[in-house]
C-alpha cells in the first residue's frame, strides 16, 4: 500500500462584478500612470489630483473600458465627477454596464 500525501488547496474566494471590475482597473492605472504605482489604490483614492489621470490618461482610459468592458461612451461621460476617485470610476462603470 501507498501512502499518498494529502496536500490542501487553499481555497481562494472568487471575486463578484466589481471586485473583477476593480481589479481590471486598477491594473490597467497601474500600467498607464507611473504615479499609481506608486500609490495604494482604494476606492477613496483621488485620480485627478495624485495626478494618476491627466486629459490623455482620461482618454486611454476611456478607451479601455469601451474595449474591455464593452462600455458605450458618451460626450456627456466626460466630466471630473466620474475620474475624481476610483470609487467614482467604478460606480461610473457600473452605471454604465446597467
Amino acid at each position: 500500500m501507498s501512502a499518498t500525501a494529502h496536500v490542501e488547496t487553499p481555497v481562494i474566494p472568487a471575486l463578484d462584478a466589481y471586485g473583477a471590475e476593480r481589479a481590471l482597473l486598477i491594473g490597467f492605472l497601474r500600467q498607464l500612470s507611473p504615479a499609481a504605482r506608486n500609490l495604494e489604490l482604494t476606492d477613496e483614492t483621488p485620480l485627478l489630483s495624485s495626478g494618476v489621470l491627466d486629459s490623455l490618461a482620461i482618454l486611454q482610459l476611456m478607451s479601455f473600458l469601451s474595449d474591455e468592458l464593452g462600455i458605450e461612451i458618451a460626450d456627456d461621460d466626460f466630466t471630473l465627477d466620474n475620474f475624481e476617485t476610483v470609487g467614482a470610476l467604478l460606480a461610473f462603470v457600473r452605471r454604465r454596464k446597467g
